[in-house]
């Protein structure tokens, strides 16, 4: 695959920037084709529009500052209906900055280069394209379109505004769940989350289950895992119901919302990303509000479980948890987490394969490492909380919004088991 010329480069720039819907061939009043990134999430340098052929060229554009330039998402307009397109997308040639793994090099191009794109007619319903074709620091994909328009990305997006506007409409179709706003951003977006309780809302005693997703913003598939979890918990299995008259289940699909928002990475940010930020002086509001309410729980003795859900590198092909470093656990809670990786285990259904080896993330792993979630709530949370992070696969086939929520339900199931056992202990006890 050849790299686009910086003179056909520059002139597709120019002519992006020029129009941003379909203008038309003056020859033969055909809609030429037009990428557009300019909206919540969006992430494209156009490198080349190959109009005659219906190809088009780009590579990722966030700011290396702001994370990893993995994350790719743009609109195609001007298209006609079932008309053949080509997207190739070439790894990220930013550099990184000071201070993060490889700097001074651009990002491994196999983090921004998936076996399959997703794309949607709507911008609503996900779908796989079939495995692009690599060719040097490049991949092709190929689809067809069932409309004029397009949307296509490197995974399934969940924007801040779409996420808010499903934890709406769950919390209007049931009693059981409220929104809340976590914290605003430095940048001023809210962070926002549900609650999943149902009975006496002024019971402080029950079990407090937390989960989180997008520390890493581009890693856009732990915001449908952690919708999958909320599915099931408003379902109709007797577990559920189970859950929500014994616990509170506070479930936040995206803490990066900033960089949620301008399509950028988010991973070694500057000065560094939200899963290095805990520490008794955390930089971003949003952490220092989760640590505010896991120390309030603890100091009741009342979290249960709390996992930080993201996802891993391009070859790993099994879902798998990060643990904190046994250095840090005594070996009474090493046999409480251990039992609870067992149930969940056991229980777990979902379409992507659940690995039980684990790993660990302690001083070998990074610099930061006491300052990442799990480390950080295994030290402050009270003796019998479970912390965790559950990685999920991007780059499968079934790495898309079905396979993605049914880890969600799987992990739910899991934790439902892991409590109810808990709570037969304690009353025989």
């Amino acid at each position: 695959m050849q790299f686009p010329s910086t003179l056909t480069s520059l002139i597709s720039v120019c002519l992006l920037a020029l129009g941003s819907v379909a203008s038309a061939d003056p020859i033969n009043n055909a809609p030429q084709l037009v990428v557009d990134a300019d909206f919540e999430g969006g992430s494209a340098r156009v490198l080349e529009i190959d109009q005659k052929n219906g190809h088009i060229s780009i590579m990722p554009d966030g700011d290396p500052t702001r994370g990893w330039p993995a994350w790719w998402f743009f609109r195609v307009s001007g298209l006609t209906h079932n008309q053949a397109l080509k997207v190739s997308v070439f790894a990220p040639s930013q550099i990184l900055p000071n201070g993060v793994a490889g700097a001074g090099k651009p990002l491994d191009g196999s983090w921004a280069l998936p076996s399959q794109a997703t794309w949607s007619s709507d911008g609503k319903t996900w779908n796989r394209t079939p495995a692009g074709k690599r060719d040097g620091t490049g991949i092709t994909y190929e689809l067809k379109s069932p409309g004029s328009e397009l949307w296509i990305a490197w995974g399934p997006p969940a924007t801040p505004t779409a996420l808010n506007g499903w934890m709406d409409q769950v919390a209007a179709k049931h009693d059981s769940v409220r929104t809340f706003v976590l914290a605003k951003t430095l940048e001023g977006r809210e962070v926002r989350g549900v609650r999943v309780a149902s009975g006496d809302d002024s019971d402080r005693t029950r079990p407090v289950i937390w989960l989180h997703a997008r520390q890493h913003a581009w890693e856009s598939g732990s915001s449908w895992v952690a919708r999958g979890i909320v599915q099931w918990l408003v379902g109709g299995s007797e577990d559920a119901a189970w859950v929500r008259s014994n616990t509170e289940v506070y479930v936040v699909p995206i803490l990066d919302v900033d960089r949620a928002a301008t399509g950028d990475g988010g991973k070694e940010s500057i000065p560094h990303d939200h899963n290095r930020d805990w520490s008794d002086r955390p930089h971003y509001p949003e952490i220092a509000a989760v640590q505010k309410k896991v120390r309030a729980w603890s100091d009741d003795n009342r979290l249960a479980v709390f996992v930080d859900l993201h996802n891993p590198s391009p070859n790993d092909g099994t879902a798998f948890f990060y643990v904190a470093s046994n250095d840090v656990l005594s070996s009474a809670r090493r046999s409480q987490r251990d039992r609870f990786l067992d149930v969940v285990h056991d229980r777990y259904d979902g379409e992507i394969p659940l690995t039980r080896e684990t790993r660990s993330s302690g001083p070998g792993y990074h610099p930061l490492w006491h300052r990442m979630s799990r480390t950080w709530v295994t030290q402050h949370g009270n003796e019998d909380a479970i912390a965790v992070c559950l990685e999920t696969p991007w780059n499968l086939s079934r790495s898309t919004t079905k396979g993605y929520e049914s880890v969600g339900a799987g992990l739910a199931k899991g934790i439902a088991g892991f409590l109810q056992e808990r709570c037969k202990a304690q009353e025989i006890r």
